[in-house]
């Protein structure tokens, strides 16, 4: 089973509100986390020259992303918020785009356990909620009822 590399601490409780913060990304059938993102280094965009608009960026590939967030809920670390983001990238022309200030502020609303997920197709939903279902049942089984639901898979 693969290894969920999420930052969150189960102890040791910090001030440093990202430490519970992880990306997923979805590529096409390919669904990972890659925290990488977290500071613009996900393995898709190192080596990318990020452009001002969609326009520049002509064999675009939509990678659609997911800030997830724990928080130590009363049965333990489980899943709290969830907000998506988009990447364009075209990676033979090593140039993409991103919306900056809204994967920002979709960071920050995740930090603090909000749960939108309304811009994203419900299969994809689903498909990314089967994931974090299957890599870490335990977080799954933790999270909150906003968290679980926003997925729509059935409830427990």
């Amino acid at each position: 089973m693969q290894k969920l590399s999420l930052t969150g601490k189960a102890k040791h409780q910090t001030d440093d509100q990202m430490k519970g913060l992880s990306a997923v990304l979805v590529d096409g059938d390919d669904i990972f986390v890659d925290n990488g993102a977290i500071h613009a280094k996900s393995r898709l965009e190192v080596g990318i020259q990020f452009v001002k608009s969609l326009d520049e960026v002509p064999n675009a590939r939509h990678i659609q992303g997911l800030w997830i967030t724990l928080k130590r809920q009363e049965n333990g670390l489980g899943f709290t918020g969830a907000m998506p983001f988009d990447l364009w990238i075209d990676a033979g022309q090593k140039i993409g785009y991103k919306k900056l200030s809204e994967q920002v502020n979709n960071m920050d609303k995740a930090v603090r356990g909000m749960v939108d997920l309304s811009k994203l197709e419900p299969s994809l939903r689903m498909s990314i909620g089967q994931y974090l279902q299957k890599i870490r049942p335990d977080l799954w089984e933790n999270a909150s009822a906003d968290f679980r639901h926003a997925f729509a898979l059935d409830e427990k």
